[in-house]
């Protein structure tokens, strides 16, 4: 296969006939949006947003389905353009239904990836799940069962009949490692060469302990009371919250840090 001259922008290069303008654009980095566009299937200008302009075209010709010609001269950005995308856009939106995130990871305080968990579940890999989880927050057997699961009032199962048990599943997949010969302990970074203290053993202070500490970081906790856990110790009741669940968790913490006090 050879190659063309063809100009993009004012700049002057050369490229592999056979290729879209898409195609040659990018490779000479020049970016042109395109929403409909996937290399492993065959184009045809659906979304209208790779819209440019070719010298002696009647008009705007799709970036994504015209091969290049020698000689060709491009413009990707003009008033015109740009006019002409930000309509194809407008239609676009005005009849898209779809979430572009999850209602249940909104609502959700720690922003859990909700769906990709329960994918991983579903997919019989509690492991990666749990680890998913730990990503954004490091006490799901404990918050699996005192969270007030805002999520789940926002699943959008219940447009067909009830939400997803989102709040108990991922105390499943967190109990199930809890059970486990050797807990999910993540593998930390490098060391910093950095010590962090942490005043206060509370939801709030383990959580910062765990993520510093796999950041790198050398951690040491600073408690005034006898045991960790603040409020989830010490305000939750034994039925809601069994203590020993609560003290599995926290030792999955403390073994990624330096010292407690």
């Amino acid at each position: 296969m050879g190659t063309c001259e063809i100009t993009i922008n004012g700049k002057t290069t050369d490229v592999a006939v056979g290729q879209t303008i898409l195609e040659a654009a990018a490779e000479n980095g020049v970016e042109i949006p395109a929403m409909c566009y996937d290399p492993r299937l065959e184009s045809f200008g659906a979304c209208r947003m790779c819209l440019v302009e070719v010298a002696g075209a009647r008009g705007p010709v799709a970036a994504c389905t015209t091969p290049v010609k020698a000689g060709m001269a491009i413009t990707t950005t003009t008033p015109e353009v740009e006019a002409l995308r930000k309509t194809a856009l407008e239609f676009m939106l005005a009849e898209h239904y779809g979430d572009c995130e999850a209602p249940c990871t909104i609502k959700c305080p720690a922003g859990i990836d909700i769906q990709g968990f329960i994918a991983l579940i579903a997919d019989g890999d509690d492991d990666a799940s749990l680890r998913l989880i730990k990503a954004q927050m490091p006490f799901p057997a404990s918050v699996g069962r005192v969270c007030p699961h805002f999520c789940e009032s926002e699943c959008r199962r219940n447009v067909v009949d009830e939400p997803l048990g989102i709040m108990r599943l991922h105390r499943y997949v967190a109990d199930i490692d809890l059970e486990s010969a050797q807990p999910y302990v993540p593998a930390t970074a490098p060391a910093t060469g950095k010590n962090v203290g942490i005043v206060g053993g509370g939801p709030a202070g383990l959580t910062a302990a765990y993520y510093l500490a796999i950041a790198g970081h050398a951690v040491t906790v600073y408690e005034a009371c006898a045991e960790l856990g603040g409020m989830l110790r010490y305000a939750i009741p034994e039925y809601r919250l069994p203590k020993d669940v609560l003290a599995r968790e926290i030792a999955t913490i403390t073994e990624l840090c330096e010292e407690v006090k």
